[in-house]
């Protein structure tokens, strides 16, 4: 008998916790069970034939809205090519309309809701030659049902073959399962169980990935810090053992961080821990309808505190489209969120997932999504489609610019051309779209080239002194660029450096004979400086004019700028 578990992930670096746990909950009988991971970037062609070598007898997919699509394009000919073979699907994509799936995929049946105890029922069932008496539908009515702290650590073979397969990839974890909360759009909201894994167990297994030095590991826990008692001690430990290198991501809700959380977080090492914060709507009505709870005073005075401590990467998230937000609410939400400065601000589309109590209101708010995953928002009684439109260019130079962590000089220095924060991007957006940079896959320096060309139309317009306002932004964007490219090449729109070639060759001269700015590079000689630093001459953009010394072997663990050395008064 040969089951195989397969997973279709959203991108290579992403793995799939729910088919490493399925298969750990099968003990003895796993030696049936086979896993095979894929993307949905590759041709469906490959996958098909992939499964096909392996000439399963039962093949079980874990369905989600980033691969249903794919889902509809191999099931129907795997079918074709493997007519003797049961399919199976699980996950939220199906579980919560089964029968409807069923049908479309002409399944043998579906396993709804956690699969820890319905698929080693299935397998036995299987081996045991009694799968004809499996019901269309396994879930908690007719298969038991497992506690999270009766699930086997989901990595254990990875453990005890030492494997190395992680090593550039996102390792996804769960210490709890389950929300306190009610948030309509969430499928979290419809059952208010809460279930937690035993902080010894956790720790334990949070070993394992120290241990490895497993790069990132994701919690996929809804609200991390819901029970004190629970999360509080797993930040501890990580904070007692921290290994340099793995960061731990986990989604909090941020008004429920204290005192006692703070004490742990404002030791740990930067880079060890990011939070994220589902703000969503700073509207309160909006808030109230989708039956969320969330003081934003509170959260603004917690981001405020924990990033005044420069170590811990936060990530705030807001949602367009929701009940009651129009157009001007959520461009106050965005500024709102934005003066808070986090590492990353997402800006996220509703989507109506199946079986989601939004699903059920959809009618009430006159909201339309698509029919296609993500099932994300067209329009509401509050937003038009053009508005629609509109914040997706929104998105996309967020994305590119505020979220790259690359333009932050410059983007802060534009920002006061602008009435609030949203016109800048909304503006940007228009200028990208008329100069049709949109779906153009640009250069990292045509980036930076294409900021400079937006501001200075922009200073060209409203400035009274466009001459000295358009150098300034000029230093700010070649100051942001150094901080993260080390360039061989200068870029055409600064000035020629040769006025000062000959007190840069000084400054690194004198460097390499006293190694007082960066005695780490002790052991360099000049030649060997000249390839690990860079200078940059400024005029305008600090007090007076000064010299930076780029260092790019150090790095922030927040931003990833390089390390940095002013010398003021360089004239």
């Amino acid at each position: 008998m040969n089951i195989l578990l397969v997973a279709i992930n959203a991108k290579y670096i992403h793995s799939n916790p729910a088919v490493f746990s399925l298969r750990s909950c099968t003990g003895r009988q796993a030696s049936f069970v086979d896993l095979a991971e894929f993307t949905i970037n590759q041709q469906p062609s490959y996958i098909l034939q992939e499964i096909y070598k392996r000439h399963p007898d039962v093949v079980a997919f874990s369905c989600y809205i980033w691969n249903r699509s794919m889902m509809d394009a191999l099931i129907p000919d795997l079918h074709k090519i493997l007519p003797d073979t049961d399919i199976w699907a699980g996950g939220p994509e199906v579980s919560y309309h089964a029968e409807e799936m069923i049908v479309r995929w002409q399944l043998r049946g579906v396993m709804s809701g956690p699969g820890e105890g319905s698929f080693p029922h299935l397998v036995s069932s299987y081996i045991d030659g009694a799968a004809d008496s499996l019901p269309a539908i396994l879930d908690h009515s007719n298969t038991p049902t497992l506690s999270l702290d009766e699930i086997p650590f989901w990595y254990q073979d990875l453990a005890d073959q030492d494997t190395t397969d992680f090593d550039h990839r996102i390792v996804y974890y769960e210490s709890s399962r389950g929300c306190p909360f009610s948030c309509s759009y969430c499928l979290s909201s419809l059952d208010k169980t809460m279930d937690f894994r035993s902080v010894p167990r956790v720790c334990k297994e949070l070993h394992f990935f120290l241990e490895k030095k497993v790069p990132q590991v994701k919690f996929v826990d809804r609200t991390f810090n819901c029970k004190k008692e629970h999360s509080l001690p797993i930040l501890q430990y990580i904070l007692e053992h921290d290994n340099g290198i793995t960061n731990f991501h986990f989604e909090v809700a941020a008004d429920l961080l204290d005192e006692d959380y703070f004490t742990v977080l404002q030791q740990m090492r930067p880079g060890a821990v990011q939070l994220e914060i589902g703000v969503q709507s700073t509207n309160l009505k909006t808030i109230a309808a989708v039956d969320r709870q969330m003081d934003f005073q509170r959260v603004s005075s917690v981001v405020r505190q924990i990033s005044s401590w420069h170590n811990i990467h936060i990530h705030l998230d807001l949602i367009a489209g929701l009940p009651f937000e129009n157009l001007a609410s959520f461009q106050s939400s965005f500024n709102d969120v934005y003066a808070l400065q986090p590492e990353q601000l997402q800006l996220g589309f509703l989507k109506v997932l199946k079986g989601s109590n939004m699903e059920l209101r959809a009618a009430q708010y006159e909201l339309q999504s698509s029919c296609l995953p993500p099932y994300e928002v067209l329009s509401t009684k509050w937003l038009s489609y053009d508005d629609i439109c509109h914040l997706k260019q929104v998105e996309e130079v967020l994305e590119l610019y505020y979220n790259s962590g690359q333009f932050m000089h410059s983007l802060r220095f534009l920002c006061n051309y602008f009435e609030t924060p949203y016109n800048l991007y909304a503006s940007l957006a228009s200028w990208y779209e008329k100069h049709g940079l949109f779906g153009i896959q640009s250069s990292r320096i045509r980036k930076y080239e294409a900021l400079l060309e937006f501001g200075i139309a922009q200073i060209t317009t409203f400035s009274s002194n466009p001459d000295r306002e358009s150098s300034l932004l000029k230093e700010y964007i070649a100051y942001d660029l150094y901080l993260r490219e080390h360039m061989k090449n200068r870029p055409a729109f600064l000035l020629s450096s040769d006025r000062w070639k000959s007190k840069i060759h000084y400054l690194l001269h004198k460097e390499s004979e006293t190694h007082t700015l960066f005695p780490e590079l002790s052991g360099c000689n000049y030649r060997e400086l000249t390839k690990l630093l860079h200078v940059e001459i400024f005029h305008y953009i600090f007090d007076s004019p000064a010299a930076v010394i780029f260092h790019y072997e150090t790095r922030d663990p927040l931003t990833n700028n390089c390390l940095i050395q002013k010398i003021m008064d360089f004239d």
